[in-house]
């Protein structure tokens, strides 16, 4: 009953303020399908490819080039066992594709569709595509006049200031508006309604810290209208109806199409710091997995890899939604500053990533262990070019039987 009630509510606020399709926008979408075979719910072996590499694979290239890259890329990671992709399409309020919403990314090459082309190319290869959206991110600085003139941030902002938040060097949506919320389901509808992606997918970018003036204004005209929150209730709030909203376009658009959020490994600092409740959004059910990014080694004095999992499979034991874990390869070889303080003894967590060269395929056996349903690595680059990096080039030869 709880589910149904939320499912409701979702609906009435997306036909209210957003205007839910019921049906599949056709426009851009004549061409034949190109869906996998599945979508790789119980098994992900997934792989996240970020806009910064994307830039690097892609961006000098031309079209045909680009065609010829992607399908090398997937027949890849196909043959390596990779059978789902997380791929950037907006990292800071842009687009690595087609958008009537945002200014192509300034990693991606100007003149042909990128993201059409790296959904037929993953499907040709039987791996699911789904496209990486940061909700809120608009820049890493804090000076809006540098923001290209094409950017829908800049008109909010010009609109109203409270629709940006500029703090710690960096610029977001303010999650708390209204306008800024209609911009990014507008942006989730629009990848939807014309790429054959198989899910949308959010990372860890939420609130971007505690500080009371960053929302003032908006929560103001939310107490005007007689709202009875507290400021912190009111940002879960904001954050949550934008995750429900998102699930509602997402199963509008194709009821076997995925919406899934990988955030930071620590509940309580998600709830209290970035505003972002995942216990309400699963028992609302506005997710169909959770993907923490339990980036620690077994060794780390604060939060061992082991102590992590076992409390993430037993806070979603009774969830319908499936559990994934985000690893960090990218660590492999590289000393680790959260993990000790104590940089002499060599023995210590700080030195484990280089103590070790199996570190993530042994994490990958506990996975399994517990019975969580699949993870992806961070990131593409650590899995397919480990460099001179004798320990990251070690591990990835641990990984290849577990991903086969």
């Amino acid at each position: 009953m709880k589910k149904l009630v939320s499912a409701l509510l979702c609906l009435c606020m997306l036909f209210s303020l957003f205007g839910c399709q019921a049906q599949r926008d056709t426009t851009q979408t004549n061409e034949e399908k190109t869906e996998p075979k599945t979508n790789y719910t119980d098994n992900l072996k997934a792989v996240w490819l970020s806009y910064y590499e994307i830039g690097d694979i892609f961006r000098s290239l031309d079209e045909s080039a680009a065609k010829e890259k992607a399908d090398a890329l997937f027949a890849d990671l196909s043959q390596r066992g990779i059978n789902t992709v997380f791929f950037h399409v907006r990292a800071f309020c842009d687009a690595f594709y087609q958008s009537s919403l945002f200014p192509r990314s300034a990693y991606c090459a100007p003149d042909y569709d990128l993201l059409k082309i790296v959904v037929h190319s993953a499907h040709q290869n039987d791996i699911s595509l789904h496209a990486w959206v940061n909700p809120y991110r608009v820049a890493m600085h804090t000076e809006p006049d540098r923001l290209p003139e094409t950017s829908p941030a800049v008109k909010l902002y010009k609109e109203d200031t409270s629709n940006l938040i500029l703090t710690g060097g960096d610029i977001y949506l303010n999650p708390g508006s209204t306008a800024a919320q209609k911009l990014i389901l507008d942006g989730i509808r629009e990848i939807v309604s014309h790429y054959d992606v198989d899910g949308i997918h959010f990372d860890d970018y939420f609130y971007p810290g505690s500080a009371k003036s960053m929302d003032k204004t908006n929560y103001a005209k939310y107490r005007d209208a007689k709202g009875r929150l507290t400021l912190e209730d009111f940002r879960r709030e904001s954050v949550s109806a934008l995750i429900a909203a998102t699930y509602c376009i997402v199963k509008a658009q194709n009821e076997n199409m995925l919406f899934g959020v990988s955030p930071q490994c620590f509940v309580e600092k998600n709830r209290e710091e970035l505003y972002a409740d995942l216990q309400q959004w699963l028992e609302r059910g506005c997710v169909d997995y959770l993907m923490p990014q339990i980036y620690f080694g077994f060794e780390n004095e604060s939060a061992p890899f082991e102590k992590n999992v076992d409390e993430w499979c037993e806070r979603m034991k009774d969830s319908k939604a499936k559990l994934y874990v985000g690893l960090a390869l990218y660590k492999s070889g590289t000393e680790d500053a959260y993990a000790s303080e104590n940089t002499e003894n060599k023995d210590s967590a700080f030195y484990e990533w280089q103590n070790h060269d199996d570190i993530i395929a042994r994490q990958i056996r506990y996975l399994k262990q517990k019975g969580v349903d699949g993870f992806s690595l961070y990131s593409y680059t650590s899995l397919t070019a480990p460099g001179e990096n004798k320990t990251l080039q070690q591990e990835v030869h641990h990984l290849s039987a577990l991903l086969k």
